[in-house]
């Protein structure tokens, strides 16, 4: 809905289905942004980068909101090879680690 009302991205003509990994189930708000990436992924047909990694909240507003623990989700990241990070601005202080 708030990709609809704030985005211009239109699902009404679509069936929309969210599959998380090995019946994971997110209990946090850090995954709004790589959901709402790979949603406008697969209703455009581009691919995101498999080196990148998303994350961030996005508010009923349309606003991408930083997470706790920006600095440690990059080092995560970096460590399981990837090489690109997609946050909001404002993510803790985030010197060095991916770009």
């Amino acid at each position: 809905a708030v990709l609809e009302a704030h985005c211009g991205v239109r699902f009404g003509q679509h069936d929309v289905y969210l599959n998380v990994a090995g019946g994971y189930r997110i209990s946090e708000p850090a995954a709004d942004l790589a959901v709402a990436a790979a949603l406008v992924s697969s209703l455009t047909g581009l691919a995101l980068p498999a080196d990148c990694v998303y994350f961030g909240e996005i508010s009923l507003s349309g606003a991408v909101r930083p997470v706790a623990h920006a600095q440690q989700r990059l080092k995560e990241a970096e460590k399981l090879g990837f090489g690109s990070a997609v946050l909001p601005l404002g993510s803790e202080e985030l010197a060095g680690g991916i770009g």
